[in-house]
């Protein structure tokens, strides 16, 4: 067959598919058109989601900040109130002393002014990382201010709608605020649960110290004392050995 020809039949096949196409084309225009609008709404739904994540990403971090503000704050007594230039205060009526701004009186004023502020973050925010971190900082606050009960139950939230190392921070800090607050049964099966995890991003020797201190300040002195035997002969290298090895002295005098 010569070239002409060749290209003749290809010209013609080529003209064929385009009339088909045109053809179905034409009896399938409203199936085309709704098709097309499907892609344009669901690209705009895309493109909506993902600019309400951000704002609300944003969002989400900008009250976190704000609560680390006040959890950052320094502590400065209240200063003496300063009179203005030749004024004639009256000894007998001293003008009160003036919080310097931005500063607490206390640490426990600090602690009262930024958790409310955490807890509003990650309220607003829940499902964000920063919402999550923020109800990890309530948690953490509420320890220092000696609320354990209510600790627990924010790292208990953090603990089901978290994960990677937040979710386990929050497992840690479960078990040592169930320390504090004598529930000790809570406090060993926390501890338990983190050293036998193997994904956990702290290492296994240190879990077991912590183990062994929620044996002993239970009473258990056997378990305590097995699981810093277990340390001193299963994690010789650790740091954490010799802490372990004294622990275990004081226990066995």
């Amino acid at each position: 067959m010569k070239t002409s020809e060749r290209h003749h039949l290809k010209d013609n096949e080529l003209a064929i598919a385009l009339s088909q196409a045109n053809d179905w084309a034409t009896q399938n225009q409203r199936q085309l058109t709704i098709g097309l609008a499907v892609i344009v709404v669901v690209a705009a739904a895309i493109g909506g989601y993902y600019l309400w994540k951000n704002s609300v990403d944003s969002a989400a971090r900008t009250l976190l900040a704000s609560a680390m503000v006040v959890r950052d704050a320094r502590v400065v007594p209240p200063q003496p109130a300063i009179p203005p230039a030749g004024a004639n205060a009256s000894p007998a009526t001293p003008a009160a002393p003036v919080q310097v701004a931005g500063t607490y009186p206390t640490a426990q004023a600090k602690l009262e002014a930024a958790l409310p502020k955490f807890v509003a973050a990650a309220d607003a925010y829940p499902s964000t990382d920063a919402g999550l971190t923020a109800r990890y900082q309530a948690a953490a606050t509420l320890v220092e201010l000696k609320r354990f009960d209510e600790a627990i139950a924010q790292y208990d939230r953090v603990i089901a709608d978290g994960s990677g190392l937040l979710a386990q921070m929050a497992r840690l800090g479960k078990a040592e605020a169930s320390l504090r607050a004598a529930r000790y049964d809570v406090a060993i099966a926390s501890f338990k649960e983190l050293s036998d995890r193997t994904d956990l991003n702290m290492p296994k020797e240190a879990m077991l110290l912590e183990l062994a201190r929620a044996y002993k300040l239970a009473g258990k002195t056997d378990d305590a004392k097995k699981t810093l035997t277990e340390i001193v002969e299963q994690h010789a290298g650790s740091p954490f050995a010799n802490e372990a090895k004294q622990e275990l002295d004081k226990l066995q005098s």
